[in-house]
């Protein structure tokens, strides 16, 4: 499997908060089946706002650990949503995934979606990257009403779960909401969002398990595995938008 949502890095976000614990993280993630990790640090004005720079020094600083267990890490970000994205991303603040055109983005928390929510997906896909929006099932106004998210993916956002969600991590809420895309099919991506160790990547297997109820394997295995490796190769992934 390929991770394409973690915070293993140290001193750039509230993720790991050692190199040793960078290191733990490795050993299970390895352990838990994946071969594979996008580092995706948080990029929010006022609060993370380590560049890209940055985090390519911090990734070559875990990159011997990294190939000692068998993973291969890349670079990205969680972009928070803003209609700076663009100017961001020449101003080289942010990263892609791994170069690519995809770019993981986040959006409001709260229970109020973020302001131009629509405009700043349709200024992304303009300028030719494609958005990958982070755990939809966490934000209030999504386990609402998915018609918010729905709407985004019409206009060519693409949907990335955590697979603790499906377990009830982030609240019953959020259960719900996931157990709803996941049946719909409006997921393309499963990543753990892991920030601390002997949290996520140690119940990898019970959440696979469980989100098996909903999905076949081969649909697992598309969302954990193949469709990170095309983001990885920057190639395209294509979803029915009729299905929407």
């Amino acid at each position: 499997m390929i991770d394409l949502h973690a915070h293993i890095l140290t001193d750039t976000d509230d993720g790991a908060s050692s190199f040793e614990e960078s290191v733990a993280l490795l050993y299970e993630a390895r352990k838990a089946g994946f071969t594979g990790i996008v580092c995706t640090p948080h990029y929010m004005q006022g609060f993370y706002e380590k560049d890209s720079n940055y985090i390519k020094e911090k990734i070559k600083e875990l990159e011997m650990d990294a190939k000692r267990v068998g993973i291969h890490l890349y670079q990205g970000n969680e972009i928070y949503g803003t209609n700076e994205i663009c100017k961001f991303l020449n101003e080289e603040k942010i990263s892609r995934i791994n170069n690519s055109r995809y770019l993981l983005i986040e959006f409001s928390i709260n229970n109020e979606p973020t302001k131009n929510s629509s405009e700043i997906i349709e200024e992304i896909i303009k300028n030719g990257y494609i958005p990958i929006i982070a755990h939809p099932e966490r934000y209030p106004y999504v386990q609402k009403d998915i018609k918010f998210i729905k709407n985004l993916m019409k206009k060519g956002a693409l949907l990335q779960a955590n697979f603790a969600s499906i377990d009830g991590y982030y609240g019953t809420a959020a259960k719900k909401t996931v157990i709803k895309l996941l049946k719909s099919r409006m997921i393309q991506f499963l990543g753990s969002d892991v920030h601390n160790k002997r949290t996520i990547y140690i119940n990898i297997h019970q959440y696979i398990k469980k989100i098996s109820k909903y999905l076949s394997e081969n649909e697992i295995d598309e969302l954990a595995y193949k469709n990170p490796i095309k983001v990885i190769h920057d190639d395209v992934i294509t979803i029915n938008k009729n299905q929407i």
